[in-house]
């Protein structure tokens, strides 16, 4: 790689894409690929094979990404944050393009749940005037027309595809629907004993499905995730295709990403609620006139995004990131960037999760109704990636030692100041409210005596954002 400064900048970001579910890292289910094109840019540029979120889901991982900084300290770790929480005394991304007098846009609805991240944008399209709106369509067209005013410019763009994101077959489009079918996903489903067993996990399960009209059956979620996913890689593509025709694809720097994944029955959860692997774990590709294509398999967080990005437009990273640089490792001067990473999630169970050396220790917090979790869990990722067997009572020295091991690395960065995963233990799980509104009342009753817990939740006055 050689030493150069890239003028225009655009950052892509699916929601809700699992990592598990690109061809370029590693996805065969289904009988027709579900991102041909990502894969394409993949094979051109660098593709980070252990990236992971600081904090997970939507608002506190894109917050994270835009700062630089980890959710402990900037203070967004769900959807339960006011405003007034989020705390960062340095520029976001787009603020530091900005004042390099760069033209800055976001196409994205992501001002409704997290106004903050606006700072920096001059140009703010909101796809549907509502969050989770718009269609891949919508976005591409938008982002295209932005190209075209900037396309004479230093830019910095922000793209938001939405598609992936439940409800899977409101979002589907026919043609689409027609590349992926469950029969193909039969011997890819994940085991459900964890949701049937449980009544209350089951009733969630089946009503929110039935709420927001998507099947019971996770092969039939999955196929229309995918056709989804297809979807938004060919609008990449369209996107791509401008930039070609303009002229524009050899200055022009392109990171593609993700917030988080998603789960569809693995471990009793759905949706995108816990920070497991195949929640926290993202895709991460970047594309430029002079990065060779490189797999790197050391571990990386989207906190490093935003410093490495600058770096390559030439900017001065601001002091006091808990991200650092990836360019080093587009260059190949080092093998090894982090020894471990870390997660925060707050959704339905509150988490915290350090993976070093393919073992994952995840500590929950709290868990109200998914009795099978234990506060301490271990797992060896290598083996067991969808994480279901968990080992730590057969591996007591290791979890014991990772245990110490989390606990020093969160003294470390506290640094005297409190656990904001410990208040939304106290205000539960930003879905609590939402999942609980799925039941009659005499099945309230009988989840309020079993679990009450879910009682004291449900009768706080805390904002609560209803996704």
């Amino acid at each position: 790689m050689k030493e150069s400064t890239y003028k225009k900048i655009l950052l892509i970001a699916i929601d809700t894409l699992c990592v598990d579910h690109l061809g370029c890292y590693g996805y065969d289910v289904p009988r027709n690929p579900t991102t041909p094109f990502i894969d394409s840019l993949a094979e051109k540029g660098a593709i980070f094979r252990k990236h992971y979120a600081a904090d997970v889901p939507t608002p506190s991982s894109f917050t994270s990404l835009f700062t630089g900084i980890r959710g402990i300290r900037h203070g967004i770790i769900g959807f339960k944050n006011k405003s007034n929480e989020f705390k960062c005394s340095t520029p976001l991304l787009a603020e530091c393009f900005a004042e390099k007098g760069f033209k800055t846009g976001m196409v994205s609805n992501l001002l409704y749940p997290c106004p903050w991240l606006v700072r920096g944008f001059r140009d703010i399209y909101p796809p549907g005037l509502r969050f989770q709106g718009g269609t891949a369509e919508e976005v591409t067209d938008k982002a295209i027309s932005l190209l075209e005013e900037y396309r004479n410019h230093d830019f910095f763009l922000f793209v938001h595809y939405w598609d992936p994101h439940c409800p899977y077959f409101e979002r589907s489009k026919e043609e689409y629907r027609r590349l992926f079918k469950a029969e193909d996903y039969k011997n890819a489903v994940p085991d459900m004993k964890y949701v049937w067993e449980n009544e209350f996990v089951r009733l969630f399960y089946v009503r929110k499905h039935e709420k927001i009209g998507d099947p019971i059956d996770p092969a039939e979620n999955l196929a229309l995730y995918d056709a989804n996913i297809r979807y938004v890689d060919d609008n990449i593509k369209r996107l791509y295709e401008y930039l070609e025709d303009k002229g524009l694809v050899d200055e022009t720097l392109i990171i593609v990403t993700s917030d988080h994944g998603e789960a569809f029955g693995e471990y009793g959860f759905w949706d995108h609620w816990t920070c497991y692997r195949n929640i926290s774990q993202l895709p991460l590709i970047i594309v430029g006139y002079d990065i060779s294509h490189v797999e790197i398999e050391t571990y990386t967080q989207n906190i490093d995004v935003m410093p490495t990005i600058l770096e390559l437009a030439g900017i001065e990273v601001p002091k006091g990131l808990d991200g650092r640089s990836m360019v080093p490792l587009l260059k190949g001067e080092v093998e090894v960037f982090r020894e471990e990473v870390v997660v925060n999630s707050d959704a339905t169970v509150v988490q915290r999760m350090m993976v070093k050396d393919d073992y994952a220790i995840v500590h929950t917090l709290t868990r109200p109704v998914w009795d099978h979790l234990k506060e301490w869990e271990l797992f060896n990722l290598a083996k067991d990636p969808s994480q279901v067997n968990d080992i730590s009572e057969s591996e007591v020295d290791l979890a014991k030692e990772m245990r110490i091991q989390l606990g020093d690395w969160l003294s470390e960065n506290l640094k005297g100041r409190p656990d904001p995963l410990w208040l939304s233990v106290y205000r539960g799980g930003w879905m609590w409210r939402g999942l609980l509104s799925l039941l009659t009342q005499e099945e309230l009753k009988k989840a309020y005596e079993k679990y009450p817990e879910l009682k004291r939740i449900q009768e706080e006055k805390i904002v609560y954002h209803r996704v």
